[in-house]
């Protein structure tokens, strides 16, 4: 990944209901991170997601948002007709990253499929499961008592477990003697010892 000192933030553009979005490019191209195999769980009512993540992935995310904090603040004035100090700006942060769990969000058009390469609908998949992550940062979003990064789920490719093998080996042997097919006549022998056995 570039470096982050390229992070672009453009001036926020309002939506309905006093909400500004700005949007975040790195190089003129998306902000993209891949994570390592770890657990999602879906909030499918909501299309909201908690991803577990790795020490470096949360160091990585906690960069771009140091760098979010500090061009708000330094832009306030340009952007929102007043001035924010930058300790103000971390008091209404809401970072995305509580502990090793990623507070983030999915769509219709983000992939979830298999190592076969196949799509899968999101009705068809778990609530819970593991597998890697391709998060893609997509806007800042500005209310009017808080902001916060927007991270999604482009693509999120599931790796299911292995059935474990029940045997690691096979372990009867066979004897010589298991190749002998019983003779007929052995067959009757059992045959009659067996209307002899009673059980009382």
């Amino acid at each position: 990944m570039a470096e982050l000192c390229d992070l672009k933030i453009y001036s926020p553009v309002k939506t309905e209901g006093d909400i500004y979005y700005s949007k975040l490019m790195l190089n003129d191209g998306e902000l993209i991170i891949q994570t390592n195999k770890n657990k999602l769980k879906l909030n499918k009512d909501k299309m909201k997601c908690v991803l577990n993540i790795d020490e470096t992935t949360s160091e990585v995310i906690k960069q771009v948002s140091n760098v979010v904090i500090k061009n708000t603040a330094s832009r306030s004035k340009e952007w929102f007709a007043k001035e924010i100090s930058e300790s103000d700006c971390e008091s209404i942060y809401k970072e995305a990253v509580v502990s090793d769990k990623l507070y983030c969000f999915y769509d219709e058009n983000t992939q979830f499929y298999t190592s076969k390469n196949s799509d899968m609908k999101i009705e068809e998949i778990e609530d819970e499961l593991n597998g890697i992550a391709l998060l893609k940062c997509n806007a800042v979003v500005y209310t009017k008592t808080s902001f916060f990064i927007r991270w999604e789920i482009s693509q999120f490719k599931i790796k299911r477990d292995k059935p474990k093998e029940l045997f690691d080996e096979y372990m009867i042997i066979d004897l010589p003697e298991h190749s002998n097919q019983l003779e007929v006549n052995t067959l009757d022998n059992i045959e009659s010892k067996l209307e002899n056995i009673t059980l009382f």
